[in-house]
């Protein structure tokens, strides 16, 4: 009997990565674009659930622009280390409090990219966050923080 709780415990130990490894805690989401938001066109939105330390620190200093560029080809060479949801958003549109799609999923790390028709970034880290209200204006995507909400 002894020896049946040592393997457990040592199986447990083994695999205890699989367990215990990150996941993405954002379940809710509100989307809030500004009338005339991105030169009043739509804007490409995805949402990146990085399962890699290295691939989300190389995913961090990418701009939106490149994210677009070399999506297909970033999705080839890593489809087991992320997970990619993607939407467009037109201006003036609002989506309150939408469950999450990728909620749970194992990441190190969540990527939202933007793909505005201006220079920038156009990149937020989402981790840690359980809920997320997004406010994309007419140059730059910005996350609100809960004392700010403000619904149309």
């Amino acid at each position: 009997m002894r020896a049946f709780f040592y393997g457990f415990f040592l199986s447990l130990a083994l695999t205890g990565c699989s367990f215990f490894a990150p996941s993405v805690d954002l379940d809710s989401l509100t989307l809030d674009v500004a009338s005339g938001a991105n030169d009043d066109t739509p804007i490409a939105v995805d949402f990146i659930a990085v399962n890699d330390p290295d691939l989300l620190k190389q995913l961090s200093g990418i701009t939106a622009s490149q994210w677009f560029a070399e999506r297909e080809q970033f999705q080839r060479d890593y489809r087991q280390l992320m997970s990619v949801w993607g939407l467009e958003l037109v201006p003036g549109q609002f989506i309150d409090r939408q469950p999450f799609p990728l909620e749970g999923r194992r990441a190190a790390g969540l990527l939202v990219f933007a793909s505005y028709n201006t220079p920038g970034a156009h990149r937020l880290r989402l981790d840690d966050q359980r809920k997320a209200w997004l406010k994309f204006d007419s140059r730059e995507m910005t996350l609100v923080n809960d004392g700010q909400h403000n619904q149309p």
